[in-house]
């Protein structure tokens, strides 16, 4: 909700995404103020 609707890219990237990078995102999401914090590389 807070970053909603999420870009296509966005969104295969989480589709395709092993179980370690999503717990990455996930600890990220906490404290990002926008969606370049939570996916960067």
């Amino acid at each position: 909700r807070r970053f909603h609707p999420l870009p296509d890219g966005i969104t295969q990237r989480i589709h395709t995404a092993d179980p370690n990078t999503i717990g990455t995102w996930a600890d990220r999401i906490l404290d990002a103020k926008s969606l370049d914090e939570v996916f960067w590389e």
